[in-house]
């Protein structure tokens, strides 16, 4: 069974700081996009200033990373190049797989049977409707299953128990 596992909001606390400036220069410059500033954006120096949820990086270097993949959305080229570029900073062996912008997730790799652990509820709808197993990291949610801790799924016999639990749901 693959599992995925979103970058942004799972692995990285990424969208913490990025819009503070961006309403700062929007207060400034009423015509600058959002679309603008995420493709403009220094990304490496946005990637080493973004937190690392839950030692999300110890964990995915502690677990083989054989079905296991990194799966993220990115906006611009660039943000795809600092992205692979951090993670084999840090040692990360797993696949990094770029969803370009206006793709979905599940038009990239193969949803049916597979888990994907997102922060995106658009993700997950999207992930179980194509026959996958949506995971939502998080505290709770009331549609899918949910987990804050990325052990769960990386290890394989708990990542079992949530496919179980996520068919005793259905």
């Amino acid at each position: 069974m693959k599992r995925y596992i979103d970058c942004d909001g799972v692995i990285l606390n990424t969208e913490e700081h990025l819009l503070d400036e961006y309403y700062e220069i929007k207060k400034q410059n009423p015509d600058f996009s959002k679309r603008e500033y995420i493709t403009k954006l220094n990304w490496d120096r946005h990637l080493r200033e973004s937190s690392v949820l839950n030692d999300a990086i110890n964990l995915l270097n502690n677990h083989n990373p054989k079905d296991i993949f990194i799966l993220t959305k990115v906006f611009s080229f660039e943000e795809g190049i600092a992205k692979v570029r951090y993670f084999r900073e840090k040692h990360v062996k797993n696949n990094i797989i770029l969803v370009p912008d206006g793709l979905s997730k599940s038009q990239v790799v193969l949803a049916n049977g597979s888990i994907l652990v997102d922060d995106s509820i658009n993700n997950l709808s999207d992930w179980k409707q194509n026959k996958g197993i949506p995971i939502y990291f998080g505290e709770q949610s009331t549609d899918y299953i949910a987990t804050s801790s990325l052990e769960e799924v990386l290890h394989p016999k708990k990542a079992k128990e949530l496919v179980k639990r996520y068919k005793e749901m259905k």
